[in-house]
């Protein structure tokens, strides 16, 4: 069994940093190096594969209007490889809840790998949480289930739902399953 030595470099500029830099944040370890950010151009179609795993009624077509623009990517988040395979994926969200105030929304998450899986997981999770921080957001809210129906994508601000799944108070390190 090796042990491996990890270390977590965040990059502030100024005092808001850029969340459009793929290495904003960046593991390292002796074993696996991970970009985590927003979701690249380059990354769109390595990232499709990942998110068709979620939402296997999204054609191609779809996913590149969902992801046309530095503005749409913005509201995806990958985790990628050393390789350059994008390893995990989240579609991100914030908007004022009637009682909890304004949380991030998340959706779709999804992460995969043979050994890493739970790694990428993490670091994901780990950047869902400093997005919610810098979005003003008290709480993440993540959904129970992720829209099997590609189309509902642009309509989720407006129609998703409040309460089901894990609401994440960034205040307290703590999830509420509902």
């Amino acid at each position: 069994m090796s042990l491996a030595v990890t270390t977590l470099k965040l990059e502030v500029l100024g005092s808001r940093p850029d969340l459009t830099s793929r290495a904003l944040w960046r593991r390292e370890d002796m074993e696996t190096d991970y970009d985590v950010g927003v979701l690249d151009a380059a990354d769109v179609y390595r990232a499709f594969a990942v998110v068709q795993l979620v939402m296997s009624g999204l054609d191609l077509q779809t996913w590149e209007r969902l992801t046309a623009s530095a503005s749409l990517r913005r509201d995806w988040l990958a985790v990628t490889d050393a390789q350059g395979y994008v390893r995990g994926l989240c579609h991100v969200f914030a908007r004022e809840h009637p009682v909890y105030g304004r949380q991030l929304e998340i959706p779709v998450f999804a992460s995969i790998g043979l050994v890493d899986e739970l790694r990428v997981a993490k670091r994901l999770f780990e950047f869902a949480k400093l997005r919610a921080k810098l979005d003003g957001c008290e709480k993440v809210h993540f959904w129970s289930s992720a829209s099997k129906d590609c189309y509902s994508l642009d309509t989720l601000r407006e129609a998703g739902p409040w309460d089901d799944g894990l609401i994440y108070d960034l205040g307290t390190d703590r999830g509420t399953v509902h």
